[in-house]
């Protein structure tokens, strides 16, 4: 999945249907009687979403060449988050993590990045994600 479509604009589809399908794995309902398995917790979605708003201002203050160091960073700490013994965040999670930050190369990926995430991130307490 691109950012950007052919005209290089941040793609519509990337704000609305695919952010609001990853949501929905991010928030899926408890089975009637039965808990969730991992589900991912508001204040998990807080914590990485509360980085990347640190790391943006860091990229506004400073050059992007200079943030991006921890914005790679971003990925050992999902898998931190998301190993066995920690369980803190699922697998899902980890995987959308790790397959932006793959993605972000530019400042201008970043920025496509943080909209979607943004989306997500409202869709989630859209869906009835309860904060913790």
């Amino acid at each position: 999945m691109s950012y950007f479509d052919e005209k290089g604009n941040i793609r519509v589809a990337l704000l609305e249907t695919d952010a609001y399908k990853l949501a929905q794995t991010f928030v899926r309902p408890r089975a009637e009687g039965r808990e969730r398995v991992n589900p991912l917790t508001s204040a998990q979605l807080r914590r990485f979403f509360g980085e990347f708003r640190q790391l943006e201002k860091k990229v506004r203050a400073k050059d992007f060449d200079a943030v991006k160091p921890l914005i790679k960073m971003v990925k050992s700490k999902a898998s931190y988050a998301a190993n066995p013994k920690n369980r803190k965040i699922p697998d899902a999670f980890k995987k959308f993590l790790i397959e932006n930050v793959d993605k972000i190369n530019e400042e201008k990926d970043f920025k496509a990045f943080m909209l979607h995430f943004e989306a997500v991130v409202g869709f989630c307490y859209g869906l009835g994600m309860k904060n913790d």
